[in-house]
């Protein structure tokens, strides 16, 4: 095994002979928030272990086997961003293009929780397999603001808009469990389990011609973007489904997310939280 910056908020560790990079993000004491600094080591090991021929296969983790995955973004350097510097800076969009631009299949492996930012993070890669505890959720609403990094749009689109609409609006959390059932987490498995069930699956795809896996996730990924049904006649329409306007709806929500910077109660929904205490909305 080959390990880049083991001591990084990022570890990389490379399985050699086995195509797979373990990335582990490593910011415990921070419940591995993702500061901004984190998200720039996370897209370099991103670009490392997608540039590296023998790397076919990624998994990507926490630190510790019982968890955190991710809680979320680092309010703390949020608190004062304001809608301007958000638009300017592309927050979080870098994050996004990162992993979605992969050609290499990634698999989230959740343990712990993956709460607002951490979730869609986990939900950006192309599977997620979790311990049947972990737990998921979308806090943002209750420190003012909203799922900013595809949230709104991923999750509805897997679990329809009721449930995504209850799970956002209510910031509740559901389990590894229950997101199986749902449909949006791959597989489960206890908490010791986990990353060395991941990386078994991890090297069984690993043993496959990269071109055809990478043809294979090229063809899952178009194939959301379009859907056929036939009308009268021979006549075939050929129509573009809400996943071709997934790049429409993250601009979409990008905007209200920047937009929520501007208000008085995203300052103190952040600033409770900072200072652990129950926030005060004026709902302006």
């Amino acid at each position: 095994m080959d390990f880049w910056r083991a001591t990084s908020l990022v570890q990389v560790e490379v399985h050699e002979g086995r195509g797979v990079a373990l990335l582990k993000i490593n910011r415990p004491e921070k419940r591995n928030s993702l500061s901004q600094k984190l998200i720039d080591t996370l897209i370099a090991a991103i670009d490392l272990v997608e540039k590296d021929d023998t790397v076919k296969v990624v998994v990507l983790t926490g630190s510790r086997a019982a968890g955190p995955f991710s809680a979320g973004a680092d309010l703390s350097e949020m608190l004062h961003l304001t809608t301007a510097e958000a638009h300017k800076i592309q927050y979080l969009k870098d994050l996004n293009e990162a992993v979605t631009s992969m050609r290499k299949p990634i698999i989230a492996a959740v343990a712990g929780f993956a709460l607002g930012g951490g979730f869609e993070l986990a939900m950006m890669c192309d599977t997620i397999y979790a311990a049947e505890d972990a737990k998921f959720g979308l806090p943002e609403l209750t420190v003012g603001t909203i799922p900013g990094a595809g949230g709104t749009q991923r999750l509805t689109r897997i679990l329809g808009k009721q449930k995504a609409m209850d799970m956002i609006l209510t910031s509740a959390t559901v389990t590894g469990k229950e997101l199986y059932g749902f449909g949006l987490v791959a597989q489960v498995f206890t908490a010791d389990e986990l990353v060395p069930a991941t990386l078994a699956a991890a090297y069984k795809i690993a043993s496959r011609s990269a071109p055809v896996v990478k043809l294979a996730k090229q063809a899952i990924l178009n194939g959301m973007c379009f859907f056929r049904f036939a009308v009268s006649g021979s006549s075939l329409l050929t129509f573009k489904a809400e996943e071709t306007h997934l790049e429409a709806g993250l601009m979409l929500e990008r905007s209200l997310y920047y937009s929520s910077f501007a208000l008085e109660d995203k300052t103190e929904g952040m600033a409770a939280f900072v200072e652990k205490r129950q926030p005060v909305f004026k709902d302006k």
